[in-house]
């Protein structure tokens, strides 16, 4: 022991009865000693829980409490509480201090709460690895090969630039970082593969009731975009109903009553602008174009009128975190949602067109209004109808975008162009052509934007679908009705 240190009976007497004069000395010595068993004094002194002989709290100085600050992960291993425990082992794992080892093996030993023993055997492996010792790299490396992560290689590569590693724990260490960035090159591809179906799906929802009504009717509608906006404020606000009137333990019920909701809403909304202004321009795409643009800007102002600017909406716990395929991929649950929702829809409105005598109605008038009225179908109904499911599904989709993102006034100006292409490319009308065009342009995009950056990966998808357009205008699923042949 140097000069001058006191020892830990004498340090720890001076600190529970709180002589002034000597706790500098005290708190240098119990430093420098990091006795195990002074490690719960010193966490008694530093939450303001210890008092002296007089029954007053022990107070420290600024510069005792910044001394005490220097070993405190040390300190909080033994802590009662395990959240201090938890953050102590994530400050000793970025201290690489091969010192606290012996310390570290004997409380990953004692440690009850089986995460944070995980958590502790983790920390501990991570240690040895920047270890002078080169049988504990050994071991640390055979631990971290069953760990295959981002992190690993992070430290794999940390370990590497030591220049005294032997050309045995090298090369493992080499080997190891080599598989690990192959395996996150393949995990890389299947986020990409997912991000790009989930956008995909988005982008089919809103597409589909385009589809329909451009088909129909041959409407440029630049107000689709936001119906997707009111199905998403439909959902806001029968949330905030559940919020304000019922129980909170039905808060998560109230998504999924805001699916059907959010159809029957925008679908309305959709029959009254079909009804006041659509009608009158059926076969004039140029007019119906701006009618519907400046319909949409309308639209986005009194929904900022009474919105604001940003709202969101809670989650279901249901669809809260993922599937873990691995320790670096997760699928979340909010996605698969949206994936199987627009599996869901597409079969509906499939049996809905090839089942029923609604379906075949408008089908018919889609390949012949003329002919179709001369049979005795109220064409004019079946605008009607048509243009109410074109624009619930809209309302569909605006719904589960809210899984995903803030719901703003112009949100839909996000979705529209792409939808647009999504019709265009897959042909109009058809439900095939829509999956096909919205799922390839989806998982492109997510690919473009992973190799490029985000503007110029939406650059390469445009000039790629101007391309494609030069030698298939009429899309991958060419329309043979009435539009087809004009």
């Amino acid at each position: 022991m140097s000069a001058g240190i006191l020892p830990v009976d004498s340090a720890v007497t001076v600190l529970q009865q709180g002589e002034t004069e000597k706790m500098t000395q005290a708190v240098e010595a119990l430093t420098i000693h990091q006795d195990p068993a002074t490690f719960p004094l010193i966490e008694a002194v530093l939450d303001g829980r210890l008092h002296n002989t007089n029954g007053e709290v022990v107070k420290l100085t600024r510069t005792q409490r910044l001394a005490f600050n220097k070993i405190l992960p040390v300190i909080y291993l033994t802590s009662p509480d395990t959240e201090k425990r938890k953050q102590a082992y994530l400050q000793l794992a970025s201290a690489r201090t091969p010192e606290l080892l012996p310390v570290l093996k004997e409380q990953a030993g004692h440690e009850n709460d089986p995460e944070l023993a995980a958590t502790a055997i983790h920390v501990l492996r991570t240690l040895q690895l920047f270890s002078g010792d080169e049988a504990d790299q050994a071991f640390a490396l055979e631990y971290f090969s069953q760990r295959k992560t981002g992190e690993t290689n992070a430290l794999l590569e940390e370990y590497l630039q030591n220049d005294s590693l032997s050309a045995t724990n090298r090369n493992k260490a080499q080997q190891l970082s080599e598989k690990i960035v192959s395996k996150q090159k393949f995990i890389s591809v299947c986020q990409n593969l997912f991000s790009g179906l989930s956008l995909g799906s988005i982008l089919f929802l809103v597409a589909l009731g385009l589809s329909i009504i451009y088909g129909l009717a041959g409407i440029i509608n630049m107000s689709h975009g936001e119906f997707i906006m009111i199905g998403a404020y439909t959902t806001y606000c029968i949330q905030q109903l559940f919020i304000n009137y019922l129980p909170a333990a039905w808060l998560d019920i109230s998504f999924f009553l805001s699916l059907p909701m959010a159809f029957v809403v925008t679908g309305f909304i959709g029959l009254i602008l079909e009804r006041l202004v659509i009608r009158h321009l059926y076969g004039r795409p140029q007019e119906s174009l701006l009618a519907t643009w400046g319909i949409s800007l309308i639209l986005i102002q009194i929904a900022r009128n009474i919105f604001g600017d940003l709202t969101a909406v809670k989650s279901p716990a249901v669809l809260s975190g993922g599937w873990m395929i691995t320790d670096d991929l997760m699928l979340p649950y909010n996605r698969l949602f949206i994936i199987a929702l627009s599996a869901v829809m597409f079969l509906l409105i499939y049996l809905l067109f090839q089942k029923t005598r609604l379906g075949i109605k408008i089908r018919s008038v889609t390949q012949n209004r003329q002919m179709s009225a001369c049979v005795g179908i109220s064409t004019n109904r079946i605008d009607a109808v048509t243009f109410v499911i074109g624009s619930g599904l809209a309302g569909v989709a605006g719904c589960a975008i809210t899984l995903i993102g803030n719901v703003v006034p112009n949100m839909g100006q996000t979705y529209i162009v792409d939808s647009f292409l999504v019709v265009v490319i897959g042909g109009v009308g058809k439900l095939v052509g829509c999956v096909v065009s919205g799922l390839g342009i989806g998982v492109l995009s997510k690919f473009f934007e992973a190799g490029f950056e985000a503007v110029y990966g939406k650059v390469l998808m445009l000039v790629l679908i101007i391309i494609f357009l030069q030698y298939k205008p009429k899309g991958l699923f060419p329309d043979k009705g009435r539009i087809g042949d004009d």
